[in-house]
């Protein structure tokens, strides 16, 4: 299983159009699923969000801040 982490990753270096489609695919999915949430408006934040280039650089500087510390294991 991935990481969050390597999830965001893997989306932020998508092809802006390619993340778009992405977007788009999980806006549909979730109007499927859920209609009356309100879940629509978190998804269309997390769409602009995807589009905002500040966005995703501060996203990148803080996954590489925590890069070491998701290497660590939690001791039991």
């Amino acid at each position: 299983m991935q990481s969050i982490d390597e999830l965001v990753q893997a989306i932020t270096e998508l092809d802006p159009m390619d993340r778009e489609a992405l977007m788009e695919m999980v806006s549909k999915l979730n109007n499927e699923n859920d209609r009356n949430s309100g879940t629509d408006t978190q998804l269309k934040l997390m769409q602009e969000a995807m589009k905002d280039e500040l966005f995703l650089a501060d996203l990148r500087e803080v996954m590489e801040d925590f890069r070491h510390v998701d290497a660590e294991e939690t001791p039991a």
